[in-house]
């Protein structure tokens, strides 16, 4: 690669600096330069210096790329999952199946498709997914006035919604592991949608709370 001039100190870091500053272990920022997919100079003594700029490229451009190697794949698994999902639950255990009308299913699953692009958006950003977020809490809302027109108990529409939480979930980690998501990437992923799928839940019981206030002891 070509040795390009030091603008200043500040902008060039070594190889730990540089993992570091990508979240990554040395050893796998030093797999990625040597395949030439991310910038870098050497020293006169030999040694591997990045440039900060660069390092803030590659970051934007592998967020970008995750999320459109993720969501495709995810949306297919997702599908297939729900469906596996649905045949293999018990209705005399799992109430909630037979209290949803048709067309009441067809809006669950128009909230689902909702919520899941917009857990997409969110998980895969590092900041500024609050807009996601608030959203993701006001169609979760939604699905509680559909379970409470439903007249499921609240302890049913929880059911129902842990079903949805698990399908994602494990849909998840499938396709992590089949797009090769590295550790880094699937921890940060892990947290945010735990961070998201708490959100959404308390979002369901506010509902819930808003139309059954509690009783004053």
């Amino acid at each position: 690669m070509d040795r390009k001039p030091m603008t200043a100190p500040s902008d060039w870091l070594d190889l730990s600096e540089a993992a570091r500053v990508l979240g990554v272990h040395f050893t796998t920022l030093r797999r990625w330069a040597d395949a030439g997919e991310i910038e870098f100079m050497r020293t006169p003594g030999g040694r591997r210096r990045f440039q900060r700029g660069a390092l803030e490229q590659f970051i934007q451009a592998r967020k970008q790329s995750s999320l459109a190697d993720f969501s495709i794949p995810l949306s297919l698994r997702l599908l297939d999952r729900t469906r596996h999902g649905l045949r293999s639950l018990n209705p005399t255990t799992e109430i909630w199946m037979a209290q949803i009308q048709p067309e009441q299913r067809v809006k669950m699953r128009q909230t689902g498709s909702r919520l899941t692009a917009l857990l997409m958006q969110y998980a895969t950003r590092s900041t500024n997914g609050e807009i996601f977020l608030d959203e993701a809490r006001r169609i979760s809302m939604e699905y509680g006035q559909i379970c409470i027109q439903a007249k499921m108990p609240l302890s049913q529409a929880i059911r129902a919604y842990l079903f949805f939480q698990r399908t994602i979930l494990d849909s998840l980690d499938e396709t992590g592991a089949l797009v090769g998501m590295d550790d880094e990437e699937g921890h940060s992923l892990f947290q945010r949608t735990s961070l998201f799928f708490e959100e959404l839940l308390l979002a369901i019981v506010d509902q819930y709370s808003q139309v059954f206030p509690p009783l004053s002891p």
